[in-house]
């Protein structure tokens, strides 16, 4: 399946709002976002055979979970970064007997590279129990934020993005670990039976598929866009459906004259229908005048019908007797 920013842009912009950060282009904020939100609060993991998947309760997070990465930006909170890599969940583990904390990657992480400790800021992580990791809604049981950065010092960073059959898979925290915590029994769901890992109803293995030469090497999780290369995709110009666009590419400038906006095709259009409305009042007009015309003629014929058309009346022819004279 084709992404690119304007199916981003096309998707997610009936959920919230695109913005313009100063440290990362373009970006999106949920319509949800609030005061203390955490994007990953909304919704559970599941084991699968491409390692731990988010599956988010939220309707539009079907997209900005398995592509892209979320940063807390100082000016505006939790945005969304576009990316064009599928992952079941771009994010980092932390774990440890008693918790297991995740936050999401940075956005200049690439697949198999290392981040360490000194990557994050402990407000990025959300932590729970590990007995809590299966929880259906696991915000719910986060640890308070103020507990993090104790909790911290006893967990250990799990760098377990990679590929595998060009497929980014995400390991995450040992199976054997959630078990015995949780008390219960993991086996893998196959992905493809996971709904709302993507944009399609159902993604096949295909779907998720990374370009086998570039498999393990320079896969980003994010690829931030400018405000201008995002505008010319948006109306159109310059777009290259062929490839996700690339950070600090430059978008050719059209040779021909950009489409004109909505305002202008509807002055055309209702400049049109005026015209159209003009010519249609005449020719009504004139066939109303033709019809008065032509109804006047019938009705004078008419008439001269009925009263008739008599000639003028003859003075009698005088008899003979008439002629004589009169007698004295």
């Amino acid at each position: 399946m084709g992404i690119s920013f304007d199916f981003f842009y096309s998707d997610l912009s009936p959920h919230g709002r695109w913005l313009v950060s100063g440290s990362y282009g373009r970006v999106w904020q949920p319509a949800d976002y609030r005061a203390g939100w955490n994007p990953y609060s909304d919704g559970h993991w599941v084991y699968t055979d491409v390692g731990w998947t988010w599956l988010s309760d939220y309707e539009w997070g079907a997209v900005p979970y398995h592509y892209g990465t979320w940063v807390l930006d100082m000016d505006v909170g939790w945005v969304w970064v576009p990316g064009y890599v599928w992952a079941p969940a771009w994010v980092v583990f932390r774990t440890g007997p008693d918790y297991i904390g995740w936050a999401p990657v940075p956005v200049g992480y690439s697949v198999g590279g290392s981040i360490g400790s000194a990557s994050y800021s402990p407000d990025l992580f959300l932590f729970v129990a590990s007995r809590d990791f299966l929880a259906p809604r696991v915000g719910a049981y986060a640890v308070p934020a103020a507990r993090t950065r104790v909790i911290i010092n006893n967990t250990r960073i799990e760098n377990t993005i990679r590929v595998e059959n060009n497929v980014v898979v995400n390991t995450g925290p040992d199976v054997r670990l959630v078990q015995r915590a949780s008390g219960r029994t993991i086996e893998a769901e196959s992905i493809e039976r996971v709904p709302r890992v993507g944009p399609a109803r159902h993604m096949s293995r295909d779907d998720l598929r990374v370009d086998a030469v570039k498999s393990g090497t320079g896969l980003r999780a994010a690829e931030p866009i400018s405000e201008r290369q995002s505008r010319a995709i948006i109306e159109g110009r310059g777009r290259d459906e062929s490839r996700a666009p690339r950070a600090g590419e430059r978008t050719p400038r059209p040779e021909t004259r950009p489409p004109r906006d909505e305002g202008d095709r509807i002055k055309d259009r209702s400049g049109a229908q005026a015209d159209d409305g003009v010519k249609a009042d005449d020719k009504a007009r004139a066939d109303a005048k033709a019809r008065d015309d032509a109804k006047a003629k019938a009705d004078a014929k008419a008439d001269a019908r009925r009263k008739g058309n008599p000639k003028k009346k003859e003075k009698p022819k005088p008899t003979p007797a008439d002629d004589k004279p009169p007698s004295r």
